[in-house]
């Protein structure tokens, strides 16, 4: 939570543009673009409820856009697939085959060469097998398939692939010359976590707790033990990569290295990452590594950008999301260009192609070009909107493809197929977002089944309901999911606090369905009284209410007008314990910690006057609102420091809203957008908040309907944009 200490201004947000792809010619004539992909998942050695089914499905992804939609395009033949069960493949994911593949690619690797590789699959830890190496005694691992159960503490889990021996490879590969960019999408995670969710086929952690390896428990015990200096404790601010890939320090006399190297994570060392149906929503859609498929998501509707810049996006697509954990981690040259291209003006547009009655587009869902979606018929790529002939709408789409049909749109009537000039271009008109809260029902209980029916009967009750003010789908409790309920007693979670009841109640939880029951911690809960149905109904109407006004509030930052060059944001962090103020950097989120105090800067330099509002969502669902300001074209502001709290603790989003503002119009207040944390206990139903313009679509649409308009404008019509921040509260150590 939030508390204003003093104001003297406002801020504005790091609006981020609505740009396409673009091919650019940046890169030297004699470079080569090579690519790794190792998809693991199949573990014959393994029981099989430890299997995956995304890994495959991320290479497909990957070298699919590497081939055709990257700016810097990759020959077919210098993409190498390791994988089972993959068209294409060169053979399976085995120790001995990724290191034969990274070997290869450090022998054919010439100066200015571009390399990327992608790691799906499993992840886990062992007892370090140097001792004093691992700060916490353990060493991260990668699974390949032929991965075998651990025998002894001295020659660890067999054919697992160490952190050295991605660094010695990535180190040979750097000697000559060539840029690296390391992409893993894997856990690394050794806690013990409770997850509530019944065991289904949509969501997986990839991740092997020792136990799964056969490693004992006291093996890690002793391990973490001996370590020196022990693990990080709560409240310390920094965070640890999955896989160490290189020595912070070269050793003395080293030869440096030549090319240059950049490290995305899927997770820390301490969290485990999911993958799932992708995108969100998509009947039938394939299960990918959420990492795998966010990243390059991101990249189809921005390619012109720097891995900064990329790592940003990610976070800020997580925040809306309401991915609460894990916390993807990003190290190297990220200041570089990604795929080392050019800086360029691009725009969400691509060639028109007649295919019988129906229009093909180079673009798809990973452009969030989903069904539904208007696009304007221009007839060149440097037409304006308001030359646009007519409009499409996609009717079908994969991740990088789609079809579209003529439509009638904007006062413009369907135009015939061969009225569609043959050098038009589709340019992006509306998106689509979804309102729709995914709640996935409690798990079965034995011990509690009257009070899961109950719940259960609660909520086909408020489904039903045309007169609630949220849009809620029921689904099955393994389904994917944007909140999962669960029907538990609060003395049954690990690591209660002392003053846990033994009284059962309705627990809101994250997608990931993880709860840990420790102070300020403690997810959104409602006690279940058995002769009362009509208060556990009321009071989970109230919760749904706030869940689904955060949520939506948050998956707004999909939507946004602005440039980075037009409107600027930026936030400052003051220590309790440190003098003067550091930078938020964009490519972590941040922990901070009750007592530390942010700063907001903002800077309009747009043509247009806009109005800023921001706002902070609690981990607790509370939406606290902070100001409400209009910024001058070329004026500055700042906002005046604002205090953590300790009343809440996990992830938290700093939410920036920023209409343009047309001559004489009031100043846009969103104060009304406020309401309180979810509570922890039963308490009866209030009165729904009005919500008004594009924002009171959250708290009044219709329950028939899951998505809303936002028009997208390239210079035509008033422009507009939701941000999004994260930061991670957590205690502070004792």
């Amino acid at each position: 939570m939030l508390k204003n200490v003093w104001r003297r201004g406002l801020f504005a947000a790091t609006a981020r543009g609505v740009v396409a792809l673009g091919m650019s010619a940046g890169a030297a004539e004699a470079r080569t673009n090579r690519a790794l992909l190792v998809a693991v998942t199949a573990y014959p050695n393994l029981p099989k409820k430890n299997w995956l089914v995304g890994p495959n499905h991320d290479a497909e992804l990957v070298r699919e856009y590497l081939t055709t939609n990257s700016q810097m395009p990759f020959d077919a033949k210098n993409v190498t697939v390791l994988a089972d069960g993959v068209e294409g493949a060169k053979e399976s994911p085995t120790h001995a085959a990724i290191l034969a593949s990274l070997k290869a690619l450090a022998d054919e690797a010439q100066p200015g060469d571009f390399v990327y590789m992608h790691f799906s699959g499993h992840g886990s830890q062992q007892p370090e097998l140097i001792p004093g190496k691992e700060t916490d005694g353990l060493d991260e691992i990668f699974l390949p398939a032929d991965t075998d159960l651990w025998k002894d503490r001295d020659k660890g889990v067999p054919n697992a692939l160490m952190d050295d021996e991605f660094g010695d490879a990535l180190d040979a590969i750097r000697a000559k010359g060539a840029f690296v960019w390391f992409v893993i999408d894997a856990c690394h995670s050794g806690t013990a976590t409770r997850d509530i969710t019944a065991e289904g086929p949509e969501t997986k952690d990839r991740e092997l707790k020792p136990d799964d390896l056969g490693i004992p428990s006291e093996a890690i015990a002793a391990a973490v033990s001996a370590a020196a200096p022990a693990t990080r404790g709560v409240g310390e601010q920094t965070r640890e990569s999955a896989i160490r890939l290189t020595d912070a320090a070269e050793p003395q006399g080293a030869t440096p290295l030549k090319g240059g190297l950049v490290a995305f994570f899927a997770a820390q060392t301490t969290e485990t990452t999911p993958e799932r149906p992708m995108p969100r929503g998509q009947e039938g859609a394939n299960s990918y590594g959420v990492f795998t498929y966010t990243l390059f998501q991101r990249l189809a509707e921005n390619p012109n950008m720097t891995y900064r810049q990329l790592a940003q996006a990610i976070l800020q697509q997580y925040a809306a999301d309401s991915q609460t954990k894990p916390t993807p981690l990003f190290e190297g040259d990220l200041d570089a260009r990604v795929f080392g291209t050019e800086k360029i003006d691009t725009v969400m547009q691509w060639p028109v192609k007649m295919k019988g009655g129906q229009v093909e587009l180079g673009a798809g869902l990973l452009h969030r070009l989903a069904p539904g979606t208007k696009l304007a018929i221009l007839p060149s790529p440097t037409s304006e909107m308001k030359e646009a002939l007519g409009y499409l709408e996609v009717s079908t789409a994969k991740n990088l493809t789609s079809e579209a049909k003529p439509v009638a749109f904007d006062g413009k009537p369907a135009l015939e197929m061969s009225a569609i000039p043959p050098q038009a271009y589709a340019r992006l008109s509306e998106l689509a977002v979804s309102f729709q809260l995914k709640v996935a029902r409690p798990p079965a209980n034995e011990a509690l089944s009257e009070e899961v029916a109950l719940v259960n009967a609660a909520l086909d009750e408020l489904a039903a309901n045309p007169e609630k003010r949220f849009n809620i789908q029921l689904v099955d409790a393994g389904a994917d999911a944007d909140l999962r309920l669960a029907v538990l007693r609060e003395n049954e979670v690990e690591e209660a606090t002392a003053d846990a009841t033994a009284n059962p109640a309705l627990w809101f939880l994250p997608p990931s369905g993880k709860i840990a029951a420790n102070d300020g911690s403690k997810p959104p809960l409602v006690a279940i009284d058995l002769a009362n149905p009509k208060k556990l109904s009321d009071a989970t109407a109230v919760n749904l209410q706030k869940i689904f006004r955060a949520t939506s509030l948050a998956r707004l930052s999909v939507a946004s007008d602005y440039k980075p060059d037009q409107v600027s944001l930026n936030f400052l962090i003051k220590r309790e314990n440190k003098d003067g103020m550091e930078p938020m950097d964009g490519s972590a989120v941040p922990y901070v910690n009750p007592g530390d105090q942010i700063h907001i800067l903002a800077e309009n330099k747009s043509a247009k006057r806009v109005d800023i509002n921001v706002l902070y969502i609690g981990s607790d669902y509370s939406i606290t609102h902070i100001t409400a300001q209009r910024l001058e074209s070329g004026s500055k502001l700042e906002e005046g420091l604002l205090a953590f709290t300790d009343e809440s603790f996990g992830l938290e989003r700093m939410v920036a809203v920023l209409p343009e503002a047309p001559a004489g119009s009031e100043t846009e207040d969103l104060s009304f957008l406020e309401q309180g944390k979810v509570p922890p206990a039963t308490r009866a139903a209030g009165q729904p908040s009005a919500f008004s313009s594009m924002l009171g679509q959250i708290a009044e649409v219709p329950s028939t309907r899951g998505a809303a308009a936002f028009k997208v404008n390239d210079g035509g019509g008033p422009k507009g944009g939701v941000m999004i921040f994260g930061v991670e509260t957590q205690p502070r150590a004792e």
